[in-house]
Parts: C-alpha cells; sequence; structure tokens
C-alpha cells in the first residue's frame, strides 16, 4: 500500500487522513478489480484483486503513463482496450470481464476512467458444461428414440400381409409414446436453452391460418380419444408474419394439449384467432377443471403445477417455454381462469413478428 498512500496523500505532503487509508483498505478487499486511469493517462490507482487478476504489483505500475507500460503484459491489454461496453479478455488462463467508465469526484470534475475487472472464469465453464450437458442430451436421448421411430415406419411399410386392427392399433400407441418422450426431451432440452441463452428464433414469413388449422388437425385425434369437442375459428384477414413457424407450432400445441388434457368427457375447446390495429390475438379457450385465483400469477414458473392437475402427466415446462417463445416474438401471453369452470389464454403477437 505505500505506493498507493503517496498517490492517495494530498499534494502538499500532509499525513494521509484516516478516512483515505480506510477506503483504500476497503478497495482492497473488493473481489473485482478495480483501476484509475487519470484524464491524462497516468494509472493512479490499482486494487489488490487487479493485481493478482493482471499479476503485476502496484508498486511497478502506479504513476506511469498508460503508453509506458509494456506492450504485452495483461494491464497494458486492458487499459488500452476499449472497454465503455462489456469486454471479455482472455487473461493469464482467466477469462476477465473489463467495463470502463467516466469518474467524476463530488463537485462534476473529471478524475479519469474507472476500469472494473470480474473473474468470470467459473461462469464461463458452467455454461460450457451446461452446453454439453444440453448437446449430451441431444446425441443419447433425443436421436435413438428418432432412429427407432424410423424404424418402426420402415417395419408398418414392409409387413406382409398387412397388418390386423390389434396389430396397428399397437403401432398407434408407440408412436404416440414415443412422440411424447421426444416432446419432454424437447422441453427438458428449450429450458436449459433459455437458462444460457440458446433458444434460436428463426423467422420466415408464414401462414398463420395454415399453422393454426395443422395444430388443430394435429390433436383432433387426442381431443376424440377424451370425448373433446374440438374447434377452430379465425376472422378472413390473417396476414402472414414473420415468425419461427416450428416455435410458435409447439406454444399452440402446448396451449391446445393442456386445454383437452384438462377438460373431462363432454367438454369443449376453442381455438380462435383476429387480428386488429396491427396486433394478431390468438386465444385457447376451454370448459375444463380451470386454475384458482391464487395459483394464477404462478403458471408460468419453470416446473410448476397447480395443485389440481395431480395425476395428469407433464414436465411443469411447457408454459415457461412458451412464454419464452412468444416474448422473442415481442408478444405476450395471459391466462383468465375460474376453478371448476374453464380457462383461456391468450397470445398477441405483433403483424410485424416483433422485429
Amino acid at each position: 500500500m505505500g505506493e498507493q498512500s503517496k498517490q492517495l496523500s494530498s499534494q502538499d505532503g500532509a499525513t494521509q487522513p484516516p478516512i483515505a487509508l480506510m477506503a483504500a483498505s476497503l478497495m482492497d478487499s473488493l473481489s473485482i478489480g478495480v483501476l484509475l486511469v487519470n484524464p491524462e493517462r497516468v494509472l493512479t490507482f490499482i486494487n489488490g484483486k487487479a493485481e493478482e487478476l493482471l499479476q503485476i504489483g502496484r508498486d511497478q505500475v502506479l504513476g506511469k503513463r498508460v503508453d509506458m507500460l509494456p506492450l504485452r503484459s495483461p494491464l497494458y491489454k486492458v487499459l488500452s482496450e476499449n472497454c465503455r461496453e462489456p469486454l471479455e479478455i482472455n487473461l493469464q488462463g482467466h477469462i476477465v470481464a473489463a467495463l470502463s467508465y467516466q469518474a467524476n469526484d463530488p463537485q462534476g470534475a473529471l478524475l479519469g476512467e474507472l476500469v472494473e475487472l470480474r473473474d468470470i472464469s467459473r461462469e464461463r465453464k458452467e455454461k460450457r458444461q451446461r452446453e454439453e450437458f444440453v448437446a449430451m442430451m441431444t446425441h443419447d436421448l433425443k436421436s435413438p428414440l428418432t432412429v427407432m421411430m424410423g424404424y418402426l415406419q420402415i417395419i408398418k411399410a414392409n409387413l406382409s400381409p398387412p397388418p390386423g386392427e390389434r396389430l396397428v392399433s399397437y403401432f398407434t400407441e408407440i408412436e404416440h409414446g414415443a412422440a411424447r418422450l421426444l416432446g419432454m426431451i424437447e422441453d427438458v432440452l428449450d429450458s436449459y436453452r433459455l437458462e444460457v441463452g440458446l433458444l434460436a428464433i428463426a423467422k420466415e414469413y408464414c401462414d398463420i391460418r395454415g399453422l393454426l388449422e395443422g395444430c388443430c388437425r394435429d390433436n383432433q385425434r387426442e381431443a376424440a380419444a377424451q370425448g373433446v369437442e374440438l374447434t377452430f375459428t379465425a376472422s378472413d384477414q390473417l396476414p402472414a408474419l414473420e415468425v419461427d413457424a416450428r416455435q410458435l407450432t409447439r406454444v399452440f400445441a402446448n396451449l391446445v394439449g393442456n386445454a383437452i388434457k384438462f377438460t373431462p368427457d363432454g367438454g369443449k375447446v376453442a381455438l380462435n384467432a383476429t387480428c386488429s390495429n396491427e396486433v394478431l390475438q390468438i386465444s385457447v379457450a376451454d370448459s375444463g377443471i380451470g386454475i384458482p385465483a391464487r395459483e394464477l400469477e404462478k403458471v408460468f414458473k419453470k416446473y410448476y403445477r397447480a395443485e389440481g392437475v395431480t395425476g395428469y402427466k407433464g414436465t411443469g415446462l411447457g408454459l415457461t417455454i412458451s412464454k419464452a417463445i412468444v416474448e422473442a416474438h415481442g408478444g405476450t401471453i395471459q391466462v383468465d381462469s375460474t376453478e371448476g369452470k374453464g380457462s383461456r389464454f391468450t397470445v398477441t403477437i405483433p403483424a410485424n413478428g416483433g422485429s
């Protein structure tokens, strides 16, 4: 602290006041590195964490102009970069996030440029491990299941004589079971993708009416088996939207599938789409078990499942992922529900797809 204490002492050589010594000590106890370069580009302050990250002693560099520092030193590398926007730098095997901004005294006079250094090596390692886990899940679980489904299709196409009714029903159950398992794996994968910011949205122009009609067709068998009437209505003029059709299909397949799942025999599920004032509004309404008012604000939380759905299968991830997908399109998703009478989920998306 000797050389740095001199830098903090008054210019007339008076003894440094205790408050300044305390401030310098507190700066040394920080878990982030701090550097201060004055307006003449002279390094006037460096704390202990910055010394550790840059592997340099303050007595070697304090009072020196930046352009007089060794060109290949980590300190010069940091101070020569424009860090007004967060910048990640590899320093001595550590990933360090650097950020600089203007520092002023209480009277507004310019003190210089303050630089913060944070060691984010651990965060980057954990992110890499999560990404590797997602890759492993994709390869070790999803890929083999896809292969099995492919071989099932080949077996069905090459059976001679054609399979009987009972065997056809077995094949159908296998296909639907595999599809549900694939959907659950995809939900888990997308949950991790959300955490690491890797949930991809690839937009292109899409016939939204065709997308929603396809969603209804895909769910008609499940609705019929459940004894639920599934209907689709739409206004005459639905614009082609620039959206990620695959991801939005997942959203409405999840909403319609949930509505059917939680609606008892004899109930109804209605999918409706309208467009006005450059906003597309799509609702999924059912006459099912509904959601208690006290639980409405929790339904989009990860892994949350309402008390009334005990015995129903699910991961508790579908609505969380659906909300993220809709918001990535610049839209919103809301729910209104009355316990015992049904629920209505409403998705709104800007006609420009949120671009």
